[in-house]
């Protein structure tokens, strides 16, 4: 982990010229320039390597992260020590809040999923800063319920569609942040979207691990995709040749 406080690299205030991806977080919109100029001083930005570890699983949280770029995966292991990753957080977002806005423990680990460039706010100038900011506080609320959606959502998943359901749900919505990534949705043609370009930024086993199967059960239902022709896979670059197949077997 290399420490880079107090210089960031996005950092320009003249706020209108800073690109810190964190300012486009719709949480923080009604946030003063004011508030992140004093956010400035008093974070300490961290630039973390793949496979660095952010947080762990049972500490108590002193404050909020928030991930500037790259991707962190959430990891919860079991008293037989076997582990599983509930969910991938992608830049820009913030990390540990639930843990830390209920004053409880994390309930998994924070794991660099690729470098990564996260800030650190100690946990009372959070509260000073942007707690106090009533539009601030409504967005969190609304984050946090949202978030609670996605959770009983993959608790659905788990209990009642198949693997094979699972992995094409998650191919499509890789397609879809592909989509917006690109700026918009890809070109219909005859009624069938041409096909997208993702690149898988988890390993086989960790995306098996979030899937909820094994790594020979995943690559299997990625080599019978390939052979129907719903997809190309190349490593981690995956094309999807049939989306409306894939959304057809992602419902079961």
């Amino acid at each position: 982990m290399k420490i880079i406080s107090p210089k960031c690299k996005y950092e320009s205030f003249d706020l209108v010229k800073c690109k810190c991806p964190i300012l486009k977080m719709s949480v923080f919109s009604g946030v003063p320039d004011s508030v992140w100029e004093v956010f400035c001083k008093k974070r300490i930005a961290n630039e973390y390597r793949k496979g660095n570890i952010i947080f762990y699983e049972g500490n108590r949280p002193f404050g909020m992260y928030f991930l500037c770029t790259g991707q962190v995966k959430i990891i919860r292991t079991d008293s037989s020590l076997h582990s599983s990753i509930p969910r991938v957080i992608e830049a820009p977002a913030l990390l540990g809040d639930r843990a830390f806005l209920a004053g409880e423990s994390y309930l998994g680990t924070g794991e660099a999923l690729q470098d990564c460039r996260i800030c650190f706010l100690d946990g009372a100038y959070f509260k000073k800063l942007f707690l106090e900011n009533p539009q601030v506080c409504r967005a969190l609320l609304r984050r946090i319920a949202g978030a609670l959606g996605k959770a009983e959502e993959h608790l659905l998943d788990f209990g009642f569609k198949t693997v094979r359901g699972r992995l094409a749900k998650h191919l499509i919505e890789k397609a879809a942040e592909a989509f917006a990534g690109a700026g918009g949705a890809a070109k219909a043609n005859g009624g069938q979207p041409a096909p997208c370009g993702i690149k898988l930024p988890e390993s086989r086993g960790d995306l098996a691990k979030m899937l909820g199967t094994s790594p020979e059960v995943l690559c299997r239902l990625l080599a019978e995709f390939r052979k129907k022709g719903w997809i190309a896979v190349s490593g981690r670059d995956i094309k999807i040749n049939d989306k409306l197949r894939l959304k057809q077997v992602s419902q079961r």
